[in-house]
């Protein structure tokens, strides 16, 4: 085999094998992107109920440089409503978002998907009780409620969420 003939191939295998790479890393990117709307879903109520349960008090959260002179415990405090405070922002997004794509599946016509992915997520409701409220089968329930994590996702994280091919 010719010295030419053997690169060629060394590189046509390299760029076959980094194509394949940044396809799979783009799929993993997707998955990750669904199991966190499902992830945030599923957490919902369990935020919602933090911020509406925990320390109430955000009049005041300290710089970084302000912090040096606190204690322990107010340093914790401090922590604390700052991350009731990044809450109560992911709920305002995620509450728009849903709002979002309620809309869309009014439009669509489609406003049962919706329904199944807030009685299953919201509510709490099971994949069997969702298909006997709404009259169709488990398997039609699990198939909308995926399909609506997934639009969910595009919602949340924008067009991080996306497989760009």
């Amino acid at each position: 085999m010719e010295r030419q003939t053997a690169e060629e191939i060394a590189v046509g295998a390299a760029i076959e094998a980094l194509n394949r790479y940044e396809k799979q890393a783009q799929k993993n990117k997707r998955v990750k992107i669904f199991q966190n709307t499902k992830k945030l879903m599923e957490n919902y109520n369990r935020i919602c109920q933090s911020v509406e349960e925990g320390i109430s008090d955000i009049s005041e959260v300290e710089t970084e440089e302000d912090i040096s002179e606190y204690t322990e415990e107010e340093i914790l405090i401090n922590s604390i409503l700052k991350s009731k405070l990044r809450s109560i922002v992911m709920i305002a997004h995620i509450d728009k978002c849903l709002k979002l794509l309620e809309n869309e599946q009014i439009r669509k016509n489609t406003h049962e998907k919706y329904l199944a992915f807030t009685y299953f997520y919201l509510d709490g409701m099971t994949h069997e009780s969702i298909a006997e409220v709404l009259g169709c089968a488990e398997k039609t329930s699990r198939r909308w409620i995926t399909e609506l994590t997934s639009i969910l996702g595009v919602y949340l994280f924008g067009s991080d969420a996306l497989m760009l091919d």
